[in-house]
């Protein structure tokens, strides 16, 4: 029961001035500033001192002696209190004030000033010591709780994991409903608790419906989010389905947004830590979503470059192509089919909205997006490349050719079958004739030899030439410097950063606290790099790994 009551103490959150009342606060008397009785207590002074100032959060106790001759100086102790964000004021009267001016409780009314009085036969101690231990109690629990996020969010990276593991754990740490939607606003992931319609509808349509993101409401709040950079508690938008507030924070990487984080009914009395845990998340994220983005880009284009040549028939001879598929981890051997996706009469939509250019190649990304997520979840090595308004894709069916037809919502040719690579551009030829034929005569909507092709999510793999590449890029100067000096710079990049503190680390290393100092600052000259940075951090820690894992 002890250690139990212990533990419910230690998470506990500071006290109020009002939680204060009830317990150590029971026998004074409020006098004024009752309607701040809600300000948070962050620590306890005692000011009987002239020079001592009072700070935000503080719980200020005196006995008034600096100030017992001077009735000006006794108001503006309150409004010094209010400039500084104070929790309130304890005063003993006697023997040095007798009473309080008048003038000072009206000003404490005004400001909203918590001011109470005690007896002269109570001790200051006795109040202080057990505020004091509650406060330090409380920011124990914070230490420990924020030390343990860190290093949650931080092994998630190290160890690769992708956006729904990050999710999955920032929802288990704050008990709470959480969504990661892309810049697009569609959905990458969720976990936790149903929460309110909102939530429930954006997971069914996998993405936020556009009647929500486009109400001006929801437009002023994330031009809000993304200008502080970082968490904001948003209030509910009933008419939206959006019934609870929420915390929201974008995922930021070179000054771009890459998405966006949703958390609903997360505790309230650990707030603080709700803030913390979400700007981990979305540093991790950031970096999660970043390299996947690359990834799929470096990749993309390397397919790309592939799928034109064979299509235009400028792949040289056959056994280069053969080199370059293997390259590409693309089967040449068996049939294949061409395919190609049509945005019908694109150009008539654009001249009927007017719509501005960034919004034009903003609708093309996406179209590629979403047909390039069909097609590999059929076909994972199918080389697909986008074309302006149209997406031209070819696929490995080998030795057996089925039945490809199927259902859908935009005008989609398929060749028939043949052989790569010579038969890919003629194949793009038959098809882009087919599609330009239904498009004279207006047939949208034309579906021409489908196949059967379902929907998921694209997955990016992380070869050893990436990791390598990844490594060298924030090590190498480093890697270069102990190779020439036979230096341990590297060696003691990692001890700091795995102990987290440079006596740890100097320990770690069997030197003297000064010679890690200095290799500390040899790091920063070399690399130019600022070590308190959290991001930069992170990004030494994961290079360091990927270093150890590889035995670089």
């Amino acid at each position: 029961m002890a250690t139990r009551k212990a533990e419910v103490e230690a998470n506990e959150p500071r006290p109020t001035v009002r939680e204060a009342m009830r317990s150590v606060l029971a026998n004074a008397k409020l006098v004024a500033g009752a309607d701040g009785l809600d300000r948070q207590v962050e620590w306890v002074r005692l000011m009987e001192t002239p020079e001592v100032q009072p700070r935000a959060g503080d719980l200020m106790f005196t006995s008034g002696f600096p100030i017992k001759d001077d009735p000006d100086a006794q108001i503006r102790l309150v409004s010094r209190i209010a400039e500084g964000g104070g929790a309130g004021l304890v005063v003993r009267p006697l023997p040095y004030l007798r009473r309080l001016p008048p003038e000072m409780v009206s000003e404490a009314d005004r400001l909203k000033v918590p001011l109470f009085t005690i007896s002269s036969d109570v001790q200051f101690v006795d109040l202080m010591t057990p505020l004091l231990e509650r406060i330090i109690n409380a920011e124990h629990w914070r230490l420990k709780r924020s030390i343990d996020i860190h290093r949650r969010f931080t092994e998630l990276v190290l160890d690769g994991k992708g956006v729904n593991e990050i999710c999955r754990t920032l929802a288990e740490l704050l008990e709470s409903a959480v969504v990661v939607e892309d810049a697009s606003f569609h959905l990458l992931a969720h976990a936790g608790g149903n929460a309110d319609p909102h939530r429930k509808e954006t997971i069914l349509r996998q993405g936020t419906p556009h009647r929500v993101l486009f109400d001006p409401q929801i437009q002023r709040m994330l031009r809000e989010v993304e200008a502080k950079r970082g968490p904001l508690k948003v209030p509910a938008f009933p008419h939206l389905g959006m019934s609870r507030e929420r915390l929201i924070a974008p995922i930021f990487a070179a000054n771009q947004v890459l998405g966006y984080i949703s958390v609903l009914d997360h505790p309230p009395h650990s707030e603080e830590l709700a803030f913390m845990a979400i700007e981990q998340a979305a540093l991790v994220l950031a970096l999660s979503i970043a390299k996947e983005r690359e990834l799929s880009e470096v990749e993309g284009r390397v397919r790309g470059e592939f799928l034109e040549d064979l299509l235009h028939g400028t792949y040289g001879d056959e056994a280069a192509a053969q080199r370059r598929a293997r390259h590409v981890g693309y089967p040449l051997h068996g049939n294949h089919i061409v395919v190609l996706v049509d945005i019908d009469d694109f150009r008539g939509f654009v001249r009927a909205r007017q719509i501005s250019e960034d919004a034009i190649q903003a609708l093309k990304r996406e179209f590629l997006r979403r047909v390039t997520a069909v097609i590999r979840a059929s076909y994972q090595r199918a080389l697909v490349q986008g074309r302006s308004d149209q997406v031209v894709s070819l696929l490995p069916l080998g030795t057996e050719v089925a039945d490809h037809q199927a259902r859908s919502h935009a005008s989609v040719g398929f060749s028939a079958p043949i052989e790569a690579p010579n038969g890919a551009e003629g194949a793009l030829r038959e098809v882009t004739s087919v599609m330009e034929s239904l498009a004279r005569f207006k047939r949208w909507a034309q579906v021409v030899a489908v196949p059967e092709l379902g929907l998921t999510g694209l997955l990016a793999a992380v070869s050893d030439e990436r990791l390598v590449d990844y490594s060298r890029r924030h090590l190498g100067p480093l890697i270069e410097h102990d190779a020439a000096r036979k230096g341990a710079l590297v060696a003691t990049l990692r001890a700091y950063l795995e102990t987290g503190e440079q006596q740890h680390a100097a320990k770690r290393l069997r030197v003297h606290p000064n010679t890690l100092r200095y290799r500390l600052d040899r790091i920063r000259e070399i690399t130019g790099l600022d070590l308190e940075d959290p991001e930069t951090r992170l990004n030494l820690s994961v290079a360091l790994r990927v270093q150890a894992l590889l035995g670089m």
